[in-house]
């Protein structure tokens, strides 16, 4: 196994087609979800993807998918040098350096998926256009950059109307644009009464020190302190998801094998379109590593 090697949990978009082979382990998270009117389980097994689709059932039933799937690698023998998460995907991140405990996560993020259902707006991605640029084209319009996820992949966020009107100008800009099938303007503006809500709660949690280092997608730097990923999880829902700054801090980590820890293959695929000489799997492509 190689010894250089970073988990990254991906953020809201695939939905678990099953539960993870050692659900078993996180009955209790389970638990927490059925006590607030989230039936995952029987959801999961019984295919009903438009219910697990809507932000408030997606976010907890990720985080138990990346959860479960982290227990599997480090079973199967990677143990991760360093870890990263995407928006949604830092509760993961999080829990496995040690900062934060399963429980209080899935807590959190229960209600992270709540507040953020109930704020409408949409997001779209930007390609073949720079941050400047995508910024620019922004900067007259209720809508903002969401996610940088890649020198040329930038994803908006705002008010529906906002969104389509940078969507026309990126097009005539010699972009490309796509909206995004989800349910809110994640990490815009309009989240921050639902911010505000959230860091009451992660306020009253506690956070240890990471046992290994966490890059941050709102700083996208390694951050050590507990009393400083708290502060940033807190303003984490309005803020740009920084994955280009990641990246560049896996490359500097020496970092030589990143792992997807969920069903899908986003992040995989973004490091891979990179120039970075990092080898990127994804979950399945990690656990049969030795076939």
């Amino acid at each position: 196994m190689p010894s250089n090697v970073a988990f990254l949990f991906p953020g809201q978009g695939r939905i678990p087609e099953a539960l993870p082979s050692n659900a078993a382990r996180f009955s209790h998270l389970l638990k927490l979800a059925h006590s607030a009117g989230l039936m995952l389980e029987d959801w999961i097994e019984s295919g009903q993807v438009d219910r697990l689709a809507e932000t408030d059932a997606a976010q907890p039933a990720l985080l138990l998918d990346s959860l479960g799937r982290e227990q599997l690698l480090r079973a199967a023998g990677w143990n991760p040098m360093c870890v990263a998460g995407h928006s949604l995907g830092e509760y993961a991140a999080l829990v496995s350096s040690g900062v934060l405990d399963p429980t209080d996560a899935m807590r959190a993020v229960i209600e992270r998926g709540r507040l953020m259902n109930q704020v409408r707006g949409t997001m779209a991605a930007i390609l073949k256009l720079d941050l400047d640029t995508v910024t620019e084209l922004c900067a007259d319009t209720e809508a903002v950059v969401a996610n940088h996820n890649a020198p040329t992949q930038i994803i908006v966020s705002g008010p529906s109307e906002a969104v389509q009107d940078v969507m026309l100008k990126a097009e005539e800009a010699g972009g490309r644009s796509i909206p995004l099938n989800v349910s809110g303007p994640f990490h815009s503006p309009l989240m921050l009464p639902a911010q505000k809500t959230l860091s009451h709660l992660l306020h009253a949690l506690d956070f240890a020190a990471p046992t290994i280092p966490v890059i941050s997608g709102v700083s996208g730097r390694v951050e050590n302190e507990a009393e400083v990923l708290q502060g940033l999880l807190q303003r984490q829902i309005t803020a740009i998801v920084r994955w280009v700054d990641v990246s560049s801090e896996l490359d500097r980590l020496g970092v030589d094998t990143a792992i997807e820890v969920g069903s899908g293959d986003v992040l995989t695929r973004l490091g891979r379109r990179s120039d970075s000489s990092i080898r990127f799997l994804t979950f399945k492509e990690a656990t049969h590593e030795e076939d």
